[in-house]
C-alpha cells in the first residue's frame, strides 16, 4: 500500500515538474518573440551563443584558478558595449 502510494506521489511530482518546465520554455520563448519565427530564432540562437561563451570562459577561469594563477572577475561597467573576442585556445597560462 506504501509502496503504490509513493509512487503515485512520484508521478504526481514529476507530472508538476514537467509542467512547471513546459511554462518555463513558454515564459523564455514568449521573451524572445519578435514576431517572425525567424527573427525568434536567431534572438534564442544569440543568446545560446552568448550563454555557450561564458561557460567557456567561466571554464577558463576554473582552469586558471586550479592551476594557482591569478585572475579576476571583472563586471560591465556603464560604458561596456558587447564586442566580438576572438576565439582563443583553452589553454592554461604557464605558472609562475
Amino acid at each position: 500500500m506504501a509502496r503504490k502510494q509513493r509512487a503515485e506521489q512520484w508521478a504526481e511530482q514529476r507530472r508538476q515538474h514537467e509542467e512547471e518546465e513546459r511554462r518555463q520554455r513558454v515564459i523564455v520563448i514568449t521573451y524572445f518573440d519578435a514576431g517572425d519565427p525567424e527573427a525568434t530564432l536567431h534572438a534564442l540562437a544569440d543568446e545560446i551563443l552568448k550563454y555557450r561563451l561564458a561557460v567557456r570562459l567561466l571554464a577558463r577561469a576554473i582552469g586558471w584558478a586550479d592551476a594557482g594563477a591569478p585572475f579576476g572577475v571583472v563586471g560591465p561597467g556603464p560604458y561596456w558595449r558587447p564586442r566580438h573576442t576572438p576565439e582563443l585556445p583553452d589553454v592554461v597560462p604557464p605558472a609562475a
